[in-house]
């Protein structure tokens, strides 16, 4: 009702101002009239919304927007939650997808190496990284990350030399599907959810190095280190160890995914893991 009121008013408006102009100015008072309306009658094409109604009559972008936000700066994420500063800003990352990759309960059984990229020590235990063929992990991937655990002067190499390569080793380091996982860890029941050492396997039970252990909560990196140095620690000649007290780390021979027994998760060999050897 408003919007035809208006446009009515306006509409006897210039009746109005004609008749005035003639009494007083004339012509002349009627070109002045005339220019102001020129100026008026474009408003009334004004959308609701306060924006033009021709999307030609609109101000160029870059003169009415703001400039974008920029997305917070990130980095990438690094082995024990570090984080490598950003070169800059980066885009906003994708909505994760609506359910987890897969890992299959069963494989082939079959395994890819990781090539080594250096000869070993001398007096080293070397051991052998494999990943069964059906999984979602490269061998570089697995062969990389479990070096750079068994490399790291937190862990065994504090005491032990360890050197990785890609035929005859003292270890096979192996990233199993569930049921291919139990049935080298026999006659151990590993029930398709844990790792082992069984012989020279060390034996990792793929599903726990995807989803990790609720002792380690969200930090599935420093879980896949417990495990590494858990598993490998057994084929080094450690065994269980207890937790020795409240709020104090984890042995990292405590079976941690079992759970904490009132210690804190710890991934790397403590002195009372030392102690047991």
């Amino acid at each position: 009702m408003s919007k035809h009121r208006t446009a009515s008013h306006r509409c006897r408006e210039p009746h109005r101002a004609r008749l005035v102009a003639e009494d007083s100015a004339g012509h002349a008072g009627l070109a002045v009239l005339l220019t102001a309306l020129a100026i008026t009658l474009p408003l009334v094409a004004m959308a609701r919304d306060g924006e033009p109604a021709n999307k030609s009559e609109r101000a160029p972008v870059s003169s009415v927007a703001a400039p974008p936000s920029a997305s917070p700066t990130s980095g990438t994420e690094l082995p024990d939650g570090e984080v490598a500063a950003a070169a800059g800003p980066v885009p906003r990352p994708s909505e994760p997808p609506a359910s987890p990759v897969a890992i299959p309960e069963r494989g082939s059984g079959r395994f890819e190496v990781a090539a080594a990229p250096a000869a070993p020590l001398e007096d080293a235990t070397t051991y052998r990284v494999e990943v069964e063929k059906e999984l979602p992990y490269t061998t570089k991937q697995v062969a990389r990350f479990v070096e750079t655990t068994l490399s790291d002067d937190r862990g065994w190499a504090a005491e032990h030399r360890l050197a990785r390569v890609d035929g005859h080793a003292d270890l096979r380091i192996v990233l199993a599907t569930p049921e291919t996982a139990d049935e080298l860890c026999a006659p151990l029941d590993t029930d398709g959810r844990l790792s082992c050492r069984n012989g020279d396997d060390v034996v990792l039970n793929a599903w726990r190095w995807h989803f990790g252990a609720d002792s380690y909560a969200s930090k599935l990196t420093a879980y896949r280190r417990y495990v590494v140095n858990h598993e490998t620690g057994h084929a080094l000649g450690y065994p269980h160890v207890g937790c020795p007290g409240n709020g104090v780390p984890a042995p990292v021979m405590l079976q941690q995914t079992k759970g904490l027994d009132g210690c804190t998760a710890n991934p790397w060999p403590a002195r009372v893991d030392l102690a047991g050897h």
